[in-house]
Parts: structure tokens; C-alpha cells; sequence
């Protein structure tokens, strides 16, 4: 592949400005994701018989609630908890231990693990997954499989984010923990109280809690309503420019005669509410993964100018764990490419959280800043602009160097 690196990389950006310019955003299970699938299923079908589009249900809306959750609850706690210092009872303690008992475990759910909690209560629309298989020769029967995959759809704006990346996080952060403090906060008033437990220091601590909740509410009100908007983004970098390698990798797969390795290439819906796309992917092809352990490369919005590569073991901040070993081959083949990078873990989730959560050998590869957000993330910014298709070319030529070494029998993750 390095000897046809211009080749590539025009042929990458052809295809990234094509999708923009021709089908533009693709919100979750929206008509512009669904003809984005049948772009890719076409050109994938130039290069594998064994192209299919998959089917898959969900309820997109809900996502739309769930990242709103730390902010609803914390402003009805604020007018309760006021109820309560003013006129104490049980009744005003009983309903703000509801909602913060109800929000925790959404937080919890819906928010970190990408359970569908609440998803029947909003509209099931359908959306799609995309597949091209390459096998080896005939009479040989494969015995290791390689998924590498992405997602085609594309976020509604983050307009918080849009506003500065710094207010998106503080406010984002803030309302989780302060919801996790007044989990335990409750917890210990509702015991006190029904013991009939009274100290003479809680009315100053709930005057302190209520002056930091009041004070932060404005703040939480502009972001209830701020947070996304009705509109998708491109999504170039996020994540077409996965999609543009995974065209590139059909390629030169078409050209390459597999020794025992069986390669699927997978575009994956509705990634952007929660892996929906890859978690029905998964557990559908659970039985067939497992029996060929398989190994799981995930990209994911890798192309950001001043951005830096990171093979991502570890997802949620802590709460995800990928597959280490999956991800110490990928960093050992970007070392001895020469290509920069660092191995650790991100903020929120990519579509390996879903393949690892089905007890799949998954890792992810992507691009982010040294520090915070990306300015263009989930914003309007996310366009072909600010693509670098120099690190495009780099995963391309770690993935086609996985590939060969698996294929060659030089690489083994038990």
C-alpha cells in the first residue's frame, strides 16, 4: 500500500466528499443513513460477492431524553430539595429520592452502558448494518476471523459543544457527579429520617447544597435545552473517514489470496445513540465470532488535524475494559511502522464497547486531541476541511500489516 500513497489517499477523499456533497448528514435511522448503507454496500460489492445489508430495529429518540437525564433530574431536585428545607416532611424527601434514584439508574444504564432501559416507551424505526466478507481460497476452511469496523451515521449537533468545548465538559461532568453525591446524599436522609435521626448540622448542609444547585441551574437549563439540536452534522472525520478506509481495505483485499483468515469489513447504524447497530451486530454473529475468535478492530473518527493516534483498550474512562492484547499488537505494529501514537482510554464509547459487552475480542482505533474535545466534534466543523489523510493512510497501513501477520500466523490473542 505505501507505494500507492497519493492513489489512496485521492481515492479517500473522493469518497468522503461524495457521501457529504451527495446524501450529507445521516441522522440515526434516517433516509440519508439508510442511502449511505446502500452506498457503501455498492462499492463493497466490487470487491466481495459476500455483501449484504442487515436490518436492525431500535428507537432513536430515546437518546435524544437519556443525555438530557443529569440535567432534568438535578432541576427538579432543586425546586423539591427547596420544598423540603422550607417545610420539612417525608413526602418532598420521598420524591426527590425518586428522581434521583430513577436518574442514577438511567445514568447508569442508558448513559455509561448503553442499555435500552426506557427504549420501548419512544417510536421503533429501522436502520441498517453493512457486511462485505472475504475468504480464503476455496478448499481452505478459515480458521481465525478479522472484523474491522465502523459507522456510517452521523450525531445530531452538540450546540453546547459548538458554544466551547470547556463549558460542554464542565457542564456534562458536573451534572453527573453532583447526581452520584445526591444518590448518596438521600440515601442517608431517608435512613436518618425514618429513624427518626435529627443533627443540628444538616439544616446548614442542605442550605449549603441548595445555594451550589440554584446557582448551577441557569447553567443546567441552558444546557437542557443546548445540548443537541434538531440537526445532523456531516460527519466527515466522524466517522466517514472510517468508511473511507474500509472501502480502501475491500481493495486491497479483492487483490490479496488469504492463507486461513477470514476478513468481514462492517459499516455499522446508529452508532452515534449508543452502539445500537453493533450491538445487534454482535449478538447476532456472537456464536459464529466466538468460534472463530475472533478479533475486533473498530475506527473511529481518525482523521482530525492536530489530533494524535490511540489504540483505546478502555472506554467510559474506566468503566469499559476492551481487550488489552488486542490492543498491544495493534501498538506494537504502529511502532515498528514508525508511525506516533499512544495507548489508553477515552471519555465515551465506540461501537468495540458493544463487541467486548458480548464477550468479543475488540479494540478501537482513533484519533483525538492531546487535551479535552475536538473542536469539530459534533459539530458543524466536522467536515472534509479538517481531515488529515495522512493518518488515514496510517491505519490503513496498520491494518493491512494486523491483517498479514494474523493471516501469517504470527500473531495469537487466547
Amino acid at each position: 500500500m505505501m507505494q500507492n500513497k497519493k492513489e489512496i489517499k485521492t481515492s479517500m477523499e473522493t469518497t468522503i466528499r461524495s457521501i457529504c456533497e451527495d446524501i450529507g448528514p445521516r441522522a440515526p435511522c434516517s433516509p440519508e443513513e439508510a442511502k449511505c448503507a446502500e452506498y457503501i454496500q455498492e462499492h463493497l460489492r466490487k470487491y466481495s460477492e459476500k455483501t449484504k445489508i442487515e436490518k436492525f430495529y431500535c428507537h432513536p429518540d430515546t437518546y435524544k431524553l437519556t443525555i438530557r437525564i443529569p440535567f432534568i433530574s438535578i432541576l427538579i431536585i432543586t425546586i423539591i430539595y427547596w420544598l423540603y428545607y422550607i417545610l420539612p416532611s417525608f413526602i418532598p424527601l420521598l420524591l426527590c429520592s425518586l428522581v434521583i434514584f430513577t436518574a442514577f439508574i438511567l445514568i447508569q444504564t442508558e448513559l455509561t452502558r448503553n442499555n435500552e432501559v426506557i427504549d420501548r416507551l419512544f417510536k421503533e424505526k429501522r436502520s441498517t448494518n453493512v457486511v462485505g466478507k472475504f475468504m480464503p481460497d476455496k478448499d481452505i476452511k478459515s480458521k481465525q476471523l478479522i472484523i474491522i469496523g465502523g459507522h456510517h451515521d452521523s450525531q445530531y449537533e452538540f450546540g453546547l459543544l459548538r458554544i466551547s468545548p470547556l463549558l460542554f465538559e464542565l457542564m456534562i461532568t458536573s451534572s453527573i457527579i453532583l447526581n452520584y453525591i445526591m444518590f448518596v446524599l438521600f440515601i442517608i436522609k431517608d435512613i436518618f429520617f425514618l429513624l427518626a435521626i435529627h443533627y443540628l448540622i444538616f439544616p446548614l448542609i442542605d442550605m449549603i447544597i441548595l445555594i451550589i444547585l440554584t446557582c448551577l441551574s441557569p447553567f443546567y437549563v441552558f444546557s437542557l435545552f443546548k445540548i443537541t439540536s434538531k440537526n445532523a452534522v456531516l460527519g466527515a472525520d466522524d466517522n466517514l473517514s472510517a468508511i473511507a478506509v474500509i472501502l480502501e481495505l475491500a481493495k486491497y483485499l479483492k487483490l490479496k489470496k488469504l492463507k486461513q483468515t477470514e476478513i468481514w469489513l462492517v459499516s455499522h447504524g446508529c452508532e452515534e445513540i449508543g452502539d445500537r447497530g453493533s450491538k445487534r451486530f454482535s449478538k447476532k454473529h456472537k456464536e459464529e465470532i466466538l468460534e472463530k475468535n475472533g478479533y475486533v478492530i473498530n475506527i473511529d473518527m481518525i482523521g482530525g488535524k492536530n489530533s494524535e493516534l490511540k489504540i483505546d483498550i478502555i472506554e467510559e474512562v474506566i468503566l469499559i475494559k476492551l481487550c488489552k492484547e488486542l490492543g498491544n499488537e495493534i501498538s506494537k505494529i504502529a511502532s515498528d511502522l514508525g508511525i506516533q501514537h499512544k495507548i489508553g482510554n477515552i471519555e465515551a464509547f465506540s461501537d468495540s464497547m458493544a463487541y467486548s459487552m458480548n464477550n468479543i475480542k475488540a479494540c478501537s482505533v482513533i484519533s483525538v486531541p492531546k487535551k479535552g474535545f475536538a473542536a469539530h466534534y459534533h459539530t458543524r466543523r466536522d467536515t472534509i476541511d479538517i481531515i488529515d489523510f495522512n493518518k488515514l493512510f496510517d491505519v490503513c497501513t496498520i491494518l493491512c500489516e494486523f491483517i498479514e501477520r494474523v493471516d501469517g500466523n504470527k500473531i495469537h490473542i487466547h
